[in-house]
């Protein structure tokens, strides 16, 4: 018997970054500058460089950036949504329709709702929430409107 002739159920999983910068300090100083191409710089005002045909060399860190509605941002510890967002994903064996969205987006300490496919779906939960609270209500209400289904 497979879970779908079972019972109906909501498995949970931290979401990770699909950037995989869960730690965004986990690249060492050393590997990051080593990974740096650099840059040249000549400044057409100073006659004496441009005579010896030398230019100035700067070595710059690459800089993370993500498209967003609003252009392209650097990603930084203040932009990446897994430190900004308490998200978490929802596997289901069940179909998520309007109504099963519905009750999530009313629970208590629900912040954002994003349904990926008909199986599975991400929440995100307000910082001032306790998570197993706020997953414990979801499941409790879920399943009690499905046996009513």
């Amino acid at each position: 018997m497979s879970y779908s002739e079972k019972e109906n159920l909501i498995v949970w999983q931290k979401w990770s970054d699909p950037l995989g910068e869960d730690d965004l300090e986990s690249i060492p100083e050393e590997e990051s500058s080593e990974e740096a191409e650099p840059v040249f710089y000549e400044d057409e005002d100073d006659h004496s460089e441009h005579e010896t045909g030398e230019a100035i060399e700067f070595y710059k860190k690459p800089t993370r950036v993500i498209m967003t509605p609003m252009g392209i941002i650097p990603y930084t510890e203040n932009t990446a949504s897994n430190k900004i967002f308490n998200f978490w994903l929802g596997h289901t064996n069940f179909d998520i329709t309007m109504p099963v969205c519905r009750i999530i987006v009313q629970v208590r300490g629900v912040e954002t709702l994003d349904i990926f496919t008909r199986y599975r779906f991400r929440i995100g939960i307000g910082k001032l929430f306790e998570t197993s609270l706020v997953i414990n209500d979801i499941n409790n209400k879920v399943y009690e409107f499905l046996l009513k289904e």
